[in-house]
Formats: C-alpha cells, structure tokens, sequence
C-alpha cells in the first residue's frame, strides 16, 4: 500500500471519529469528507515545497529588500518589574505579566509537521517543551490559561500549561472539553462566552465575539464545536474551532488587543480604542480590510503581528514565515492603510515591555 493511500485511509478513519464526537449533521459538512480527501492529495503535493517556500519567504523579509528593512522595527527586548511585559510564544501565543499577575494565550509548542497534521496521525503534547516554555517565560504558577478558539495550534497544549502552573483554563465551551479530556479538574475550567470579562489582578479581560479566517481554500478548517472530553493524543481535526474571542485587554498601564485569528466582524471594536493591537495574519482574505476593521477602528498606535511563523517545524529550529502569509505585502499594505500606526515585530522567547 502507497504512503498516500495509508495516509488517506488513516484521515478517514480520524474524519469519521471526530465527526461522531461533534454535534456536526452531515448537512454541516456537506461535501467536506469528500473535500478533505481532495485537499489531502494537494497538501501531499506541496509538503516538499514547504520547507523552500517558508526558507524564501524568510529570506525576503530578513534583510534583502530595502524597503522592508526600514518597516521591520523589533520590539525592545527588556523587562521591568513595574511594567507590563509579553513574551512571544510563536504562532498567536504569548506570556504576559505585570510583575504580580501573570497569564497565557493561546501557548502552543508542541509543533508537528505538515504530513502528521494533514493526515490525522496523533498529536500528543510534548511535556518536555511545555516545561521548556514555562521556564522561559519565568512563570511557575499563572493565573490563566486563556484560549481565543479551539484549534489545535491554540488549544492542544493549553489544558498542560494549566496543569503544570495551577492556572485555570478559560475558553469557550469546546476549550472546557479539551481541558476535561486532558484531565483537569473542574475547579481549573472556566467556560466564557461573547461579552463575558475576566479579571487577573489588574488586568480586565473582556472577550469578544469573533470569527476564524477561511484560511484552507477559502474554508474555515475544522469547523464545529467539540462536545465531549477530547481526550489527548488525538488528531488535529479533532480539535473543532468551537466558539471564537478575539481579546480587549486593560491594565492601569495600558490596554491592547488579541486577535487570534485573521477573521474579524464590522464593527466589533465599535467604542473600543486600544493603544496594541497583536494581530494574526497567517490565513488573511484582505490586509486593508483587516487593518481597517481591527488597527483602524481601535485608533491603534502599533501592531504587532503574530501567528505568521511556520509551526509546521520546532521552535528549537531558526524561526521561518508560514508558506503564504507574504508578510512583505502586509508590511507595504498596512502602511499604506494606516501611515500612522507603528508596525513591530517581537522576538521569539524574549520578554519585551509593551507599556
């Protein structure tokens, strides 16, 4: 038996697993079986291609090109006690602390390569890393464990930097399911919805109705809600997107947003003005409406952009761009949208003040 027919059976199989495990009819899906067999026998195609396309994207962004050099401002790599500090975790996760409360979004390390991903095999959490990352970012016991949607690249790891820091789990009710499939207990769970807050100290954590990007062929990937304990190692697909946040945060320092993913809604931030915004980009329809309804409408000074760098390889590995994000095209769009808002990019597992 060929690799690609093994690799479309186990698919199948993991297909017809997660969609037991959903609340999805098979008018949800429609023809989505017979899609992701098609778009399988694509992803096979360009799995080769990967590693040179990020390998190039890189390259244009890390200095060839003139005017990119002079829109890439990194972001100061310091803390101090009495600010709050972000520690970029890769994709849309990061660390933040303000010397005494301190919390997780989206933390996602346990990186698998475009073959496993695409063809269902199990993805178990690689503790060793987590531990890695906890330490990184100097927190032993977190407040939070925030989750913005449930795929696997927000929500496969969370549930055991949870476990591991004594931090409780917040996310929506498909986040909940994971969190109870990893076996945390309910004490440790806290299920939001659209318009919830959460206070952490002195920050005030307002979630708010979202949505996800179409980032696979114009589709939204893994559509659906999780309804009972996942319970790990299980395949990507079986982490449904479930409910989506995007995140306004305040502190008496300052306040910023979290959007992690590409997908926006007009008018979400109506009377709302946020002095960050850390943006995904990965997966985007159109930079100048993604600006123009996230950076624009929260009267933005800066963006940082997240969730761009290929998690299809280790963090250990030199950080490389996501085949199609063409981050040089969202540098050159955005600074045109919005002249006037700062653009910057964080360094990967260095703390770094935002105000």
């Amino acid at each position: 038996m060929s690799s690609g027919t093994k690799c479309t059976n186990v698919s199948m199989k993991r297909f017809e697993n997660f969609q037991r495990k959903t609340n999805l009819s098979d008018n949800d899906f429609g023809n989505e079986k017979a899609l992701i067999v098609s778009n399988l026998f694509f992803l096979m195609q360009i799995i080769g291609m990967v590693s040179i396309l990020c390998s190039a994207s890189c390259s244009a962004i890390s200095g060839s090109g003139r005017n990119t050099e002079k829109m890439i401002d990194v972001a100061v790599n310091k803390s101090k006690q009495d600010a709050v500090c972000v520690t970029w975790m890769g994709t849309a996760g990061m660390y933040v602390t303000d010397g005494e409360t301190g919390f997780f979004i989206d933390p996602f390390v346990s990186r698998y390569g475009l073959f496993k991903v695409a063809c269902g095999f199990l993805l178990p959490p690689q503790n060793r890393i987590i531990d890695d990352w906890i330490s990184r970012t100097g927190c032993q016991k977190a407040d939070a464990v925030i989750v913005t949607h449930s795929h696997y690249d927000h929500a496969l790891d969370a549930p055991f930097f949870a476990q591991k820091t004594s931090a409780v789990l917040v996310g929506s009710a498909s986040t909940a399911w994971i969190g109870r499939g990893a076996g945390l207990p309910e004490h440790q769970i806290k299920t939001v919805y659209a318009g919830d807050r959460v206070q952490l100290g002195k920050f005030d954590i307002r979630f708010i109705k979202s949505r996800h990007s179409k980032a696979l062929f114009g589709r939204v990937p893994w559509p659906g809600a999780v309804t009972a304990p996942l319970i790990p190692p299980a395949a990507a697909s079986d982490y449904r997107v479930g409910e989506i946040f995007s995140l306004f945060i305040t502190h008496p320092k300052g306040s910023f947003v979290h959007l992690g993913s590409a997908g926006y809604m007009e008018g979400m931030f109506d009377g709302l003005k946020a002095h960050t915004l850390f943006l995904s980009i990965s997966g985007r329809e159109d930079t100048r409406e993604l600006v123009h309804y996230t950076a624009v409408a929260l009267s933005a000074k800066q963006i940082i952009p997240i969730h761009f760098d290929n998690f299809f390889k280790p963090l250990s590995e030199k950080m490389s761009v996501l085949w199609g994000v063409e981050l040089p095209e969202f540098y050159k769009t955005a600074l045109r949208v919005a002249p006037e808002i700062r653009i910057r990019t964080a360094p990967l597992g260095q703390p770094f003040i935002l105000f």
